[in-house]
């Protein structure tokens, strides 16, 4: 067991929901990350501010979000197809300096008092195009760090739990971060916080795999064997339309909420965090539940019923006038949303050939990342047109419509998870 990089001296003391600790390498990935991600919502936090300080400007502190994830929906599958072809733990290193570049060079040129808000919209841009290929390698690396496929669900619900503990925890550092330095040097600690990224990947054993999915292939038709295979094979069929669902109608609940506490409660930023802390608190809760999971076969009725929780929840809450009352639905919302996204990830990745496990990864991440900004953006347009109740109920009603179709055809066609590759239907 040695080869599998397995700590014999932890292995047997190791509970089951943290048994992807047992790998070494997946420990020190985890540790870099821990670390990573928490930089990582200090820029994020400090560049809104700062843009909002300089303009004013809601829409221009949207678009700064649009340009930082929507290039995941344009970029995540192509960039699938090349990780793929090439040596992944090299991809995954140079994202990573090249985020930790990016992160740099805004710091010093706001630091040196250059504060256009164009400028900082480009490094937005830039930093969303990096990361559509660092996200798709970063979850395609987790099966190199966890060798044993049965351990390799857990591991991917530890990441999804260690994504989530940074929502908690960046933003509360970038808060008081920023009460004390100016924001170029938040964007330093960002590039800095890189290296223990950078390290952890660093120490990984690696055999070359580059041609993996036929070498001379062209980039194109990498691209188009990755779209193949998810809609020849009913799992990723199956799956991926469905996280699609929740990701633009349910997650647009964050972007609206400053203008529904506005309007229905008392306006107070204290509120807001309550309200979205709630949720965060929920998602927290739908990670560690993913990760002592045990049966896998029984994950295709967890996504339908957490699908339903998100839609009844977010139906509720856009119905709901009592602060209490919408307080108590959020941690529902969030649960839904996240196990919904996460459990949906376990499966693809379980269930995918390795030669093509970039791709199909890249397809997830276009379905879930890359579709909240635009469901962000029409939910602000029809919000103008109506109203954010509205919005929020049509949200959550699409939801609960799509958890009832999920599981009446996952029932009809004895949808199953095989311990192998997927089977073509």
């Amino acid at each position: 067991m040695k080869w599998r990089g397995i700590d014999s001296s932890a292995s047997k003391s190791v509970p089951h929901a943290l048994r992807a600790f047992r790998y070494a390498a997946f420990r020190r990935f985890y540790a870099g990350q821990s670390v990573s991600i928490v930089g990582s919502w200090v820029q994020s936090i400090a560049l809104s501010w700062l843009v909002y300080r300089l303009s004013g400007s809601t829409s221009l502190l949207g678009l700064t979000a649009f340009l930082t994830q929507a290039p995941i929906l344009l970029l995540g599958p192509v960039a699938g197809g090349f990780i793929d072809r090439h040596d992944r733990k090299r991809v995954l290193l140079i994202s990573q300096w090249a985020l930790a570049a990016q992160a740099t060079l805004l710091g010093v040129t706001v630091s040196l008092g250059v504060l256009q808000v164009t400028w900082l919209l480009i490094m937005a841009a830039v930093q969303g195009f990096i990361a559509a290929v660092e996200t798709p390698a970063r979850q395609s690396f987790l099966n190199v760090l966890v060798p044993e496929r049965a351990d390799l669900p857990n591991a991917i619900a530890l990441n999804s739990f260690l994504m989530n503990s940074g929502r908690f925890v960046g933003p509360a550092i970038a808060s008081m971060l920023l009460v004390h330095v100016q924001e170029g040097v938040a964007f330093l600690i960002n590039a800095f916080s890189f290296l223990a990224a950078i390290a952890a990947i660093a120490s990984v054993p690696w055999r070359h795999e580059a041609g993996l999915a036929g070498g001379g292939t062209r980039q194109f038709q990498a691209f188009g064997a990755g779209i193949s295979y998810a809609l020849s094979h009913r799992v990723p069929r199956t799956l991926l339309p469905i996280v699609a669902v929740v990701s633009f109608f349910a997650s647009p609940y964050v972007a609206l909420m400053p203008a529904l506490v506005r309007e229905s409660f008392d306006n107070s930023s204290e509120t807001l965090g309550y309200l979205v802390g709630a949720a965060g608190l929920g998602g927290l809760v739908g990670t560690a539940t993913l990760a002592a999971w045990r049966d896998m076969k029984s994950l295709p009725r967890l996504t339908a019923s957490a699908c339903g929780t998100a839609g009844s929840s977010l139906l509720a809450f856009s119905f709901s006038e009592q602060y209490w009352l919408s307080l108590l639905c959020m941690p529902f919302i969030g649960f839904g949303i996240i196990v919904t996204a996460a459990s949906v990830n376990v499966m693809l990745q379980t269930t995918t050939p390795e030669p093509i496990r970039a791709r199909v990864i890249g397809l997830y991440l276009a379905s879930f990342l890359g579709m909240a900004p635009f469901g962000a953006l029409s939910a602000g347009l029809l919000a103008e047109i109506t109203s954010v109740r509205v919005v929020l109920s049509l949200g959550g009603g699409t939801c609960m419509a799509a958890s009832l179709a999920f599981a009446a055809w996952t029932w009809r066609a004895s949808f199953d998870i095989p311990r192998g590759d997927a089977r073509p239907m």
